[in-house]
């Protein structure tokens, strides 16, 4: 039986999300480092193609997608330890303080 283009994309989800489920903290640790290392070398031309690969993504998700979204961050947010949700924090108040004026006010203007 031939399955469609959008089953076999589901199954590669269901797989891959089985998948990260069934890794131990060290295999997790160890994916977290190599990402973080892979990012780092990325030359500053590879690192503006990401984001604009990310942002058109986002861009064409469906409504659904983006509220799926949503919740999984809230949930995410809310299994935070009191430490984690420290570190968010000031890492967010770095990230804002970094911004130019510009990057600011377009923030705001947003909200």
């Amino acid at each position: 039986m031939k399955l469609s283009p959008e089953e076999r994309k589901e199954r590669k989800r269901e797989s891959n999300k089985r998948y990260l489920q069934n890794m131990t903290e060290e295999q997790k640790e160890e994916r977290k480092e190599y990402y973080k290392r892979r990012y780092q070398n990325m030359t500053e031309e590879q690192k503006e193609k990401k984001k604009e690969y990310l942002k058109r993504r986002y861009q064409n998700m469906t409504e659904e997608q983006k509220e799926e979204r949503k919740e999984y961050y809230k949930r995410r947010y809310q299994n935070m330890t009191e430490e984690q949700k420290e570190k968010r924090k000031e890492y967010l108040k770095r990230r804002y303080q970094n911004r130019t004026e510009e990057q600011k006010n377009k923030t705001i203007t947003h909200h």
